[in-house]
């Protein structure tokens, strides 16, 4: 039976505020990325996460392998860093316009599976509080309202500005309509994108005090960024259900 081999980029975060673990990106899978506590634990879970991120673009028309076995896949690492928003080597190689094609494309995908994940949702869900396990002290995000409203924020006020590109749109507002700021701040997100693609100024790379950034790490965290979100609705829907 042929075998497959995934490559994964390996991220050791060392967050002291409770991020800690791994990160298994996948840098040829725009978006794909797979976290877990140990290194073992990231690789081990990787070919069933690849599988998932295959599906979804399977189901978005998007090219993808014919066929994603889990048990034909082999994963290896072709690098490890360490610490808080490290780049990876590859990072400080220019971004190329057909990866800001096939972001826009994936970003598509997965706006269509975040609205389908709220459709359907009693708005009393949307200010739910879950009862998480665990939850990060500092994030602000913890309802799907809340959750929306971080979406569109950190796209325009977070990940562009990381490389230098500002936006001029006021931060999007939890009191405010969820729907309408998703499309804007999206719309905005897009407009800047191929701003950035048609300058061809591709080779960004941005350092700051918390870390460093370039348009290949953008693109890529933008597609995980609402894929990782719409599995944490998904999983809210699920508890509010299940009471």
């Amino acid at each position: 039976m042929p075998t497959t081999t995934i490559q994964v980029w390996l991220h050791e975060a060392r967050d002291e505020a409770g991020e800690a673990g791994y990160n298994a990106w996948g840098l040829v899978h725009p978006g794909f990325s797979c976290w877990a506590e140990t290194e073992s634990q990231a690789l081990e879970k990787t070919p069933s996460k690849l599988a998932e991120y295959w599906q979804l673009r399977q189901r978005h028309g998007l090219s993808s392998p014919s066929t994603a076995c889990v048990e034909d896949v082999q994963v290896e690492v072709v690098e490890r860093v360490a610490g808080n928003e490290i780049l990876f080597s590859s990072d400080y190689q220019p971004a190329t316009c057909s990866l800001i094609d096939e972001t826009v494309a994936l970003l598509d995908a997965t706006r269509s599976d975040l609205l389908e994940a709220i459709r359907g949702l009693p708005d009393r869900v949307l200010d739910w509080n879950p009862p998480y396990r665990r939850f990060r002290s500092w994030a602000r995000w913890r309802t799907v309202r809340q959750i929306l409203t971080h979406i569109a924020n950190t796209e325009t006020h977070y990940y562009l500005p990381n490389i230098g590109l500002r936006t001029e749109i006021a931060p999007a507002r939890e009191e405010g309509n969820w729907d309408d700021q998703l499309v804007i701040h999206r719309e905005r997100t897009l407009e800047t994108l191929n701003a950035l693609q048609a300058s061809h100024d591709l080779a960004r790379v941005q350092f700051h005090d918390e870390g460093a950034w370039s348009v290949g790490k953008v693109l890529r965290r933008l597609v995980w960024h609402e894929r990782l979100h719409t599995k944490s609705i998904q999983r809210i829907g699920r508890a509010y259900c299940s009471q």
